[in-house]
């Protein structure tokens, strides 16, 4: 069984990447068929807060992430109709002494004789992010095949249609704006038919099922590393609930896809979708017997599903297929001097971690959310508005006007009932209230022609309380060289006690929130790349 480890990257891979970005130019100049850029790029990060779940040891000022990273990016035109692209990307980092520590409480230690994983076994890679091949149908027709990305939505933060693929969050969670950086990339055929006759065109997504299981899903940190959650620092989960990629509810072998029509009608843009994937969210799958800690296997009160009964002791973690139905619509209002975009989804069957009213034993002595699964029908819709503010230019000496962007989201819960004990993740007793509002916004300058962008990025969870604010600056120093610096703050009033949770009351100690599982977790982050 897969066991979410990743293999260490040799020095020569980073050598050989380093290399090839140094020849680009002579390549390209020798063969105007091939393209090839990228980039070599240094991020840092510390910690800025003391961490509440690493007893007698001081996380504040500690470097957190001391990352190397090249990607290099070809693009071959074999022929005058076929163009073959591949994206590789290959990263290796430093075991800092805060990376040190979390692996000696047992980060990433799943599946270890002694105990003692190798925690940078979560952070080194080398691989293919993208290959694949395009070539036209007739004269209507455009195939792409191969591992790619696909993105469906119009949002960068917390999407409700863009759930082709799952996202990688084990290193830098949330916060990073490229989102082809985080996102998993799958083998798939992309076929696109345009209908000029109604101004617009038919895209259909193949999934054909030939991905590695990790591929699949939304990775959060279950390891105990460095964007683990509060208050699990240094634990590994799979220990007691490891990944279930074969289960009947998501085998990653299964065929999936969609369809989706783009248009114009009276300057809108708009678009229908349907999409069956798995849920990006790992999901809980309880087990259906109790043998925690020696005791002797007994009936634990929870339904396993897909299974007679789940492969870890706890439970294990799934990906379970659904169904989703999406609308887009994008248009400029001339009254408002601004663009609006809406994307609503509507998500049969969404998966949810239940609390029940007598906890099972294992929810008890562990944390909430091991009673089983219930599935509900869920409306989440965004509404954006994005606006150029011209009066920046006189009261802060911006060279353009400043451009923000607002965004609302919300999950809407169908058939909602406050017995069903819905929550909103395993682990923290936040109650699954239903309608979950978020609001953030984006306030982007610019000065020195281009060269200073100070940003500074603000979310507010309006129904579970907390948020998170991002001011930061990217400084082009040169042509090919960009310097960046921001600092990841978080803030919640409420957050789980990892030690007041204990056995019997784990499953009822706390109402934790989004923000509050970075409870303590502000970082400094600053990343130099250099552009080839």
């Amino acid at each position: 069984m897969n066991k979410g480890k990743r293999s260490n990257v040799p020095s020569r891979v980073l050598a050989m990447a380093a290399a090839l970005a140094a020849i680009t130019p002579a390549v390209q100049a020798e063969e105007s068929s091939l393209k090839v850029d990228g980039y070599l790029r240094q991020e840092l990060s510390w910690n800025l807060r003391d961490w509440a779940d690493t007893p007698g040891y001081d996380d504040r000022r500690k470097l957190s992430m001391f990352r190397t990273t090249v990607r290099v990016n070809s693009e071959w035109k074999a022929t005058d109709d076929i163009t073959v692209v591949g994206k590789f990307r290959a990263s290796r980092e430093t075991k800092t002494g805060f990376l040190r520590h979390l692996e000696k409480m047992g980060a990433n230690n799943y599946g270890s004789a002694d105990g003692r994983g190798d925690i940078m076994d979560l952070y080194n890679e080398a691989e293919i992010r993208e290959l694949y091949v395009d070539f036209p149908l007739g004269d209507r027709t455009k195939v792409r095949f191969g591992k790619q990305q696909v993105a469906w939505g119009e949002t960068d933060f917390f999407a409700a249609n863009d759930l082709v693929h799952g996202f990688n969050l084990t290193w830098r969670s949330f916060l990073e704006p490229a989102n082809e950086e985080l996102r998993k990339p799958n083998i798939m055929a992309k076929i696109n038919v345009d209908v000029p006759e109604l101004d617009g065109g038919v895209e259909v997504l193949i999934r054909p099922g030939w991905d590695r299981d990790k591929d699949i899903g939304t990775e959060l940190d279950i390891y105990g590393g460095r964007w683990s959650s509060q208050p699990y620092a240094g634990v590994d989960f799979r220990n007691i609930d490891p990944y279930d990629y074969k289960n009947k509810e998501g085998n990653y072998r299964k065929v999936t896809g969609g369809v989706r029509w783009s248009g114009v009608a009276k300057d809108i843009n708009y678009s229908l979708s349907y999409l069956n994937t798995f849920y990006p969210s790992p999901i809980l799958n309880a087990s259906s017997t109790l043998g925690l800690f020696g005791m002797p296997t007994t009936p634990s009160g929870a339904t396993t599903v897909g299974r007679s009964n789940s492969l870890g002791v706890a439970g294990d973690i799934i990906y379970p297929v659904v169904d989703v139905f999406g609308l887009t619509a994008s248009g400029y209002s001339n009254l408002a001097d601004a663009v609006f975009s809406t994307e609503i989804a509507v998500i049969k069957d969404a998966p949810y971690q239940i609390l029940a009213a007598t906890p099972t034993p294992i929810s008890q002595a562990v944390a909430p959310g091991f009673d089983g699964i219930k599935r509900k029908d869920v409306l989440a819709w965004m509404f954006r508005m994005d606006k150029n503010i011209a009066a920046t230019q006189t009261w802060l000496g911006t060279e353009k006007p400043m451009f923000f962007s607002m965004q609302l989201f919300d999950k809407w819960i169908q058939d909602y009932k406050r017995e069903d004990g819905l929550i909103n993740s395993v682990g923290w007793g936040g109650r699954t209230k239903e309608h979950s509002f978020l609001l953030t916004g984006i306030f982007s300058l610019s000065y020195d022609n281009g060269r200073i962008r100070p940003e500074f990025v603000i979310g507010r969870d309006i129904t579970y309380g907390g948020g998170f604010a991002v001011p930061s600056v990217t400084m082009e120093l040169s042509k090919n060289l960009r310097w960046k610096v921001e600092y990841d703050k978080f803030w919640s009033d409420k957050w789980r006690d990892g030690t007041q949770c204990t056995y019997p009351n784990a499953a009822n100690c706390d109402n934790a929130g989004l923000f509050g599982y970075f409870h303590k977790r502000d970082q400094l982050y600053t990343s130099l790349t250099y552009l080839f």
